[in-house]
């Protein structure tokens, strides 16, 4: 299965932060309507199943 970590718009929260637990990131995923492009951000552990999910790897 993909996890969070696998997945383009998954980024870590670093080491040296104050909310830093293994597996915990943000989840970034660009949208866009009529008024133009914006962005969504949500705070995620590692999660095994995801219908946004889109490789990093090509």
């Amino acid at each position: 299965m993909a996890i969070c970590a696998e997945c383009k718009s998954f980024f870590s929260v670093p080491d040296n932060a104050d909310d830093y637990e293994p597996g915990k990131g943000d989840c970034v995923i660009e949208e866009k309507d009529e008024k133009g492009k914006y962005w969504l951000s949500k705070s995620t552990m590692d999660k095994e199943h995801c219908e946004k999910f889109k490789s990093k790897k090509v």
